[in-house]
């Protein structure tokens, strides 16, 4: 369970982080749709590099390499399309925020149609950061589409979290999926990329470092702890814990490039924090039971 929580927290570190070198890669001229090809396109080839180097087998079959085609698309296609809309009618801050109700529509959809357990804990987390988020977001300037764009990346990205639990590609290697999801992602964005004509070769060798930074990092190294993080600590919880995300993101942004942030941002950055902290409690209180209980089973026998 440590270990779940401790990847699931660095996996929202190197996600929240990930913003500074996307704005500099943009700043270096590159187009929002070449950054995210080339994120995704050298995310396969490292992953893939990775695992031939530990010898790990990527075989599948047909129905969990269709799961990850769909998941691919869905879990990162549809999720990054709706937030690029969302960002042009919105504020990027509360576009961002928004999305991060997914974890909310992760524990409600666990709780209800697979009675994944609600504890006090994380009804207290779900609340706290939702309160959090509401008080980090700018609603000041409002778009009915927008807003809906938003928490659609939401629902869809909650789906990808759900299916890493559930669905059969689950029981592979994390790497595997990484590998797997990050290939259907990437001839997604690429087609996407070429109709929109913003396919483009990194036009500086900085930009082309920081797309690698962005997809060994930001990418293969997430989402095989994100991955590893749900397997361990289940989807509802992970996702909660994830919402220390946009906290970070607000953060670097204020350290890195002096964006401001209001006194109610910060109440709400604790807030979340707060949540992950209640998360992170709870977690290592069910290991402990666990823990007795297998004891005394023991004793018993």
């Amino acid at each position: 369970m440590k270990k779940g929580v401790l990847a699931v927290v660095v996996a929202s570190f190197l996600y929240g982080i990930m913003p500074i070198f996307t704005k500099k890669a943009l700043m270096e001229g590159m187009t929002s749709g070449a950054v995210v090809f080339y994120r995704l396109f050298f995310s396969s080839i490292v992953s893939f590099i990775v695992l031939k180097i530990l010898g790990i087998d990527i075989s599948a079959t047909k129905r969990q390499i269709a799961e990850m085609c769909i998941m691919g698309v869905i879990g990162f296609g549809a999720t990054m399309a709706l937030l690029t809309m969302a960002y042009s009618l919105i504020p990027t801050g509360l576009a961002t925020m928004l999305h991060f109700t997914y974890p909310l529509f992760v524990t409600v959809v666990m709780t209800i149609a697979f009675k994944e357990k609600m504890t006090k804990a994380k009804a207290f987390a779900c609340a706290c950061a939702l309160g959090g988020l509401v008080l980090m977001a700018d609603f000041s300037q409002l778009s009915v589409a927008g807003i809906a764009l938003a928490v659609c990346s939401g629902i869809t990205y909650a789906s990808y979290v759900i299916a890493n639990k559930k669905l059969q590609f689950a029981s592979l290697h994390g790497l595997v999926i990484v590998f797997y999801v990050s290939c259907f992602a990437a001839v997604f964005f690429g087609i996407k990329a070429v109709i929109t004509k913003e396919m483009m070769l990194p036009p500086t060798p900085l930009a082309l470092g920081l797309v690698v930074v962005i997809a060994v990092f930001c990418t293969v190294v997430t989402l095989f702890l994100l991955t590893y993080g749900i397997k361990t600590l289940g989807a509802s919880t992970a996702s909660v814990l994830n919402m220390l995300e946009p906290v970070i993101s607000l953060v670097a942004g204020m350290v890195i490039y002096s964006e401001a942030i209001a006194p109610k941002g910060i109440v709400g950055c604790l807030l979340v924090i707060a949540a992950g902290i209640a998360v992170a409690l709870d977690s290592a209180a069910n290991t402990e039971v666990k823990v007795k209980v297998h004891v005394n089973t023991d004793r018993i026998r």
